[in-house]
């Protein structure tokens, strides 16, 4: 996946909450809550899960994504696990 700064990773959610769950691209805020505002329950939690897996190779523990409330927590999970990812790979 080459979103690998924050804003391409916001950039990267929008266009998957506009696609898989409805969502306008305009509510898709860092500070929007993924429940209450954009309305998204379990099963949508999955689905965002499973795309950010097949986008970004990661492995996201369910731990991580239980602490998950906003759209900023999904940019700072995936971007910091991108980068611990990348130090192990050189």
């Amino acid at each position: 996946m080459p979103a690998t700064t924050p804003e391409e990773l916001l950039d990267f959610l929008r266009r998957v909450m506009v696609k898989e769950f409805e969502i306008e691209a305009a509510e898709v805020r860092p500070e929007a809550l993924l429940i209450d505002d954009l309305g998204l329950d379990s099963v949508d939690a999955m689905v965002l899960a499973l795309r950010l897996e097949e986008e970004t190779g990661l492995e996201l523990s369910d731990d991580e994504l239980k602490g998950l409330e906003t759209v900023a927590s999904v940019v700072v999970l995936v971007h910091r696990r991108l980068a611990a990812h990348s130090r192990f790979a050189s």
